[in-house]
C-alpha cells in the first residue's frame, strides 16, 4: 500500500519544479532526486538530464568523486503521478542496461542518442578507455513499490558480468521515505536485544566489560535477522549516529551486502566485520539470559552495517542461525561521557558527511559568533528548519561557507567544486583553525550567494559554451572578483569584512565586468580545441592560475596610494612600489619600499640637517633610525644616504610605508605611490590574520 505522506510530499515537491521551470512532471520528479540523493546543484541538474527523445532510457547521466573514487552514475527514474503501487518493470530494466553495455562500455554508434546524450557519451568513452572513470553506478529511483526479485537477481546478473565495474541500485518509495520524511524526534523507549547461544558450551554469548562509576557495558552476539528486524520495528533507532547511511552504492556497504547475500560468506561475517555499537540509558539482562531489555537504545556505530542488512534483509535472502554480529552495549547517565562515546566511536574511518565535525568547539564558537552577526549558521543540517520561510536569508550553511571561503580566501576554487567531501578531511585544518572568523566565512557566503543568483539569472538566456562555463565557474568567481575588482579598487578583504555592506554597492558595480573578463578569457583558452570541457576545467586544480595567467587585459593591476587613503590600507604586505610622485604629476621608478623610503629622506636631508638616532615625526619603535658608523653586520640591515648617515630599512612594507607617509606630511609634498601586486604569495593573499582580536 502507498504512503499517502510521502507521495503527498513528492508531489508538492514536483509541483513547485513544474510551476518554476515549467518542466513535464516526469523532468521534475528527475530534477528532485538529482538534488536530494546526489546532491547535486541546479546548474549541475540542467547538464546531467538527458530525458527526451533518443535517450535509450538514460534519464540523466554525470560523473562525481566518491571516496577517492570518479564514479559514473546513468539515472532511469520513473514518476507514478497516479497509480503509486506501479514499479519498475522489464522493459525499464532492459532499457538501461542495454544502454550501458551497448552505448557506455560497448561501441554501438551513437547516431541514436540525442545531441546531448551522444556529446556525453562521447566524452564518458574517452575517459573510461583512459582509466580515468572507475566505476559505473546504474540507478533506478521511482516513487512506485520496490521490484519483484526478477529485477534484482537479473540486475545482480549483470554486475557479475561486468566483473564488478559496475553496480546497481534501487531507489523506491520505501527508500525515499528515510531521504524526504522528516525523521522523527521521538527516541525508541525500549527494545529486547535476542542473544545467541554459544555453540561450544551451550550458554548465551554476552561478554562483560569492567564496569566504571559512570558507564558500564557488554557485548553480545546477534543473529542478523534478529539486528534486521529491529532496525525495522524502530526506525529512529540511528537517531544519534553522525552518518547517516550511504545506501548500498557506498563501495563499503555494498561490499557488506555481498557477504551478505553469499550463503557460504555470511558464515564468516561475524569476523568480517566490526560489529555495532549501541548506546542506552540502561540495560538488563533477562534471567536465562535469553535477551537484554535496553532502554532509550540509540546506535551510533554501525549504522551502515545495521542498515545494509536491514536491506538484505528486505530482499528475503537472509536465513536465521546462518550469520551473526557483535553488538557493543554501553550505558551511560553522563551526558558528557555519551557525547565522548559517540565521538569517539566515528573516528576510526573518515565521515563522509559534516555531522561529526559538527560538535566541535570551532563550529559551536563560529555558531555564537554569527548570532552577534544577526545570522544562524547551520553547523548540522536541519538546525534551523523552523526558520526556513521567514528567515532563510539569514541562514548560513556550513557547507556552503566553507566551499565558498576554500575559493575566496585560500584560493581553492575547483578543489572546493570536485573535491567538497575533503572540507571535513585534508582542509579541515586549512579552513577551520583559529585565524578563522565568522566574519570571513559570511563574506565568502553572501558573495558566492549572489554570483549564483546572478549565473542563474544570466543562464536562462544562454546556451552551448557559454551556458557551460557559467553553470561550472561559480566558486571560480570569487578569487576572481578579489583579483579583477577588489586590488584594483585597493580594497582589501578585511574592509569588507569590517563592513559587509560595502558587498552590495561592489557586486552590483563590478559582475558585469567580472564575467564578461571570464569569457573573454575563456575564449582564449579554448581557442582551437576541440575537447574544451568547461566541467573538468573548472574541477582542474590549475584553472585559476590558467585563467589568470591568460586574461586579455592588463595582468598586474595597480593600487595608487596618496596621503588621503594610505592610513586606509591595513596590509600592504603583497604590493610592492613601482613607481612614484612628489607632485602628483612626474613619476619616477622605484622597486622596493626601503628604495622609497631611501629617497624621500635624502628629499628630506636637502633642506633639514640629520643626526644620528630617531626623527620625531617617525615611529621606529625602540629602534636607531640614523647611525653613523653601523657595526658590519648592521649594515646589512641599513642603506646609505647621501649625508653619510646610514638609515635603518629593515621594516616590512606597512611601517615603511608609515614612514614613507609621515616624511611626505613633514615636507608638505604631494606623495603618490603606484604599487602592483605580488604574485609569489597569492596562496596568502588577503586572508585577515584574526589572532589579535581572539587573544
Amino acid at each position: 500500500m502507498a504512503n499517502i505522506r510521502l507521495q503527498k510530499i513528492l508531489r508538492n515537491r514536483v509541483d513547485e519544479i513544474v510551476k518554476s521551470k515549467g518542466y513535464a512532471l516526469s523532468m521534475a520528479f528527475i530534477y528532485i532526486m538529482l538534488s536530494d540523493i546526489f546532491e547535486l546543484n541546479e546548474f549541475e541538474i540542467e547538464e546531467a538530464i538527458t530525458d527526451g527523445a533518443m535517450d535509450k532510457g538514460i534519464d540523466a547521466i554525470f560523473e562525481l568523486e566518491e571516496d577517492g573514487e570518479n564514479i559514473l552514475y546513468l539515472i532511469q527514474a520513473k514518476y507514478f503521478d497516479q497509480n503509486h503501487d506501479k514499479t519498475i518493470d522489464e522493459n525499464t530494466k532492459n532499457l538501461l542496461i542495454e544502454a550501458v553495455a551497448n552505448y557506455v562500455l560497448g561501441d554501438y554508434p551513437l547516431d541514436n542518442l540525442n545531441i546531448k546524450l551522444k556529446k556525453r557519451v562521447e566524452n564518458y568513452r574517452r575517459r573510461l578507455s583512459e582509466g580515468e572513470i572507475d566505476r559505473v553506478g546504474v540507478i533506478f529511483v521511482t516513487n512506485g513499490q520496490k521490484p519483484g526479485e526478477n529485477i534484482n537477481s537479473e540486475l545482480e546478473k549483470f554486475k557479475i558480468e561486468q566483473d564488478g565495474q559496475v553496480f546497481y541500485q534501487i531507489y523506491s518509495e520505501e527508500s525515499l521515505s528515510s531521504i524526504f520524511l522528516p525523521a522523527s524526534a521521538t527516541p525508541v523507549k525500549q527494545i529486547e536485544l535476542k542473544i545467541m547461544k554459544d555453540p561450544g558450551g551451550g550458554d548465551k554469548t554476552l561478554l562483560h566489560l569492567p564496569d566504571i562509576e559512570i558507564v558500564q557495558g557488554k557485548v553480545a552476539r546477534v543473529d542478523i535477522c534478529d539486528l534486521a528486524e529491529i532496525v525495522k520495528n524502530n526506525p529512529t533507532i540511528f537517531n544519534e549516529n553522525v552518518r547517516a547511511f550511504q545506501s548500498i552504492r557506498n563501495k563499503v556497504n555494498e561490499q557488506i551486502a555481498v557477504t551478505l547475500r553469499d550463503p557460504d560468506l555470511v558464515k564468516q561475517f561475524v569476523y568480517l566485520n566490526n560489529g555495532v555499537t549501541l548506546l542506552c540509558d540502561n540495560f538488563v539482562v533477562k534471567p536465562g539470559g535469553e535477551c537484554v531489555v535496553i532502554d532509550r537504545p540509540s546506535i551510533i556505530n554501525g549504522c551502515q552495517t545495521a542498515s545494509t542488512i536491514y536491506e538484505v534483509y528486505r530482499e528475503k535472502c537472509m536465513e536465521r542461525n546462518t550469520g551473526f554480529v557483535l553488538v557493543r552495549i554501553i550505558k551511560s547517565g553522563n551526558d558528557d561521557i555519551k557525547r565522548k562515546i559517540i565521538k569517539s566511536s566515528n573516528t576510526q574511518t573518515a565521515v563522509k558527511n559534516r555531522d561529526l565535525i559538527s560538535e566541535d568547539d570551532i563550529q559551536k564558537q563560529l555558531e555564537t559568533q554569527f548570532l552577534t552577526l544577526g545570522y544562524f549558521y547551520e553547523r548540522k543540517r536541519g538546525m534551523y528548519c523552523d526558520k526556513q520561510d521567514k528567515q532563510k536569508d539569514r541562514i548560513i550553511d556550513l557547507e556552503k561557507a566553507a566551499q565558498a571561503y576554500m575559493a575566496l580566501y585560500l584560493n581553492k576554487p575547483a578543489e572546493a567544486k570536485s573535491k567538497k567531501n575533503e572540507i571535513y578531511k585534508g582542509y579541515y585544518e586549512q579552513i577551520f583553525n583559529r585565524d578563522l572568523t565568522a566574519e570571513q566565512l559570511l563574506v565568502s557566503y553572501i558573495l558566492a550567494s549572489k554570483f549564483a543568483e546572478k549565473i542563474k539569472e544570466k543562464r536562462e538566456r544562454l546556451d552551448g559554451l557559454k551556458k557551460s562555463v557559467l553553470g561550472n565557474s561559480s566558486l571560480h568567481l570569487l578569487p576572481l572578483f578579489r583579483e579583477w575588482v577588489l586590488k584594483p579598487e585597493g580594497m582589501l578583504l578585511s574592509e569588507i569584512e569590517d563592513n559587509i555592506q560595502l558587498i552590495d554597492n561592489l557586486f552590483n558595480d563590478n559582475v558585469e565586468k567580472v564575467m564578461r573578463k571570464l569569457d573573454s578569457t575563456i575564449s582564449i583558452i579554448s581557442k582551437g580545441s576541440t575537447s574544451f570541457n568547461p566541467q573538468y576545467f573548472f574541477k582542474s586544480a590549475d584553472s585559476l592560475d590558467l585563467i589568470l595567467n591568460a586574461s586579455d587585459e592588463e595582468k598586474e593591476q595597480v593600487l595608487e596610494l596618496d596621503l588621503g587613503n594610505m592610513r586606509k590600507q591595513k596590509d600592504l604586505r603583497y604590493y610592492k612600489p613601482i613607481e612614484y610622485s612628489i607632485d602628483g604629476s612626474k613619476f619616477n621608478a622605484v622597486k622596493y619600499w626601503n628604495d622609497l623610503f631611501v629617497e624621500l629622506m635624502n628629499l628630506y636631508s636637502l633642506k633639514n640637517a640629520l643626526i644620528e638616532g630617531k626623527l620625531d615625526f617617525i615611529d621606529s619603535g625602540s629602534r636607531i633610525l640614523l647611525v653613523a658608523n653601523p657595526s658590519k653586520e648592521d649594515k646589512f640591515l641599513r642603506k646609505k644616504i647621501k649625508n653619510g648617515l646610514w638609515l635603518l630599512t629593515n621594516y616590512n612594507s606597512k611601517y615603511l610605508s608609515e614612514f614613507c607617509s609621515a616624511l611626505a606630511i613633514k615636507m608638505g609634498i604631494k606623495l603618490v605611490i603606484r604599487l602592483r601586486p605580488t604574485r609569489s604569495r597569492i596562496e596568502k593573499t588577503y586572508k585577515k590574520r584574526a589572532y589579535g582580536r581572539s587573544k
